[in-house]
């Protein structure tokens, strides 16, 4: 049981991780083309942390059932 959440406490702080670093005004300084890639690239990023969070749950519900 701890191990599921570790699993989901490591999940939820790199998709936090990944998101903050996304929208850092410093990547945009450095790139300017970043702005205009970086909202597809987050939604895209968000998209795939939530899948992999509802497949985990769905594992974990059909393990402990």
């Amino acid at each position: 049981m701890a191990m599921y959440v570790i699993v989901i406490i490591v999940a939820l702080i790199g998709g936090v991780g990944t998101v903050l670093v996304g929208l850092s005004k410093e990547n945009a300084k450095q790139n300017h083309e970043y702005e205009s890639k970086a909202k597809e690239n987050i939604s895209k990023i968000v998209l795939f942390y939530l899948i992999a969070i509802i497949a985990f749950i769905i594992m974990w519900v059909l393990i402990v059932d």
